[in-house]
């Protein structure tokens, strides 16, 4: 999505918006746990082909220590 490609169906239609605001919460995304939390911000990217949307991490700083960070585990 990232390159302007979606993943989905292939279409270059995808847009992105990074002064976009979600209705929740604004822009940043807080996750918490017992001893840590986490400030996010994600910026959406959605393609007007096939709908597909997907988020991601604006600045990669943000997430260097997730792996150290209690809870948070590896998917395989």
């Amino acid at each position: 999505m990232k390159s302007g490609k979606c993943p989905m169906c292939n279409s270059n239609e995808v847009y992105s918006n990074s002064e976009s605001e979600f209705r929740a919460s604004g822009d940043i995304v807080q996750l918490s746990d017992i001893d840590n939390e986490l400030q996010i911000y994600l910026i959406p990217y959605i393609c007007t082909n096939c709908g597909f949307a997907a988020m991601f991490v604006a600045d990669m700083d943000d997430i260097k220590d997730l792996p150290e960070t209690d809870g948070w585990k590896k998917v395989k």
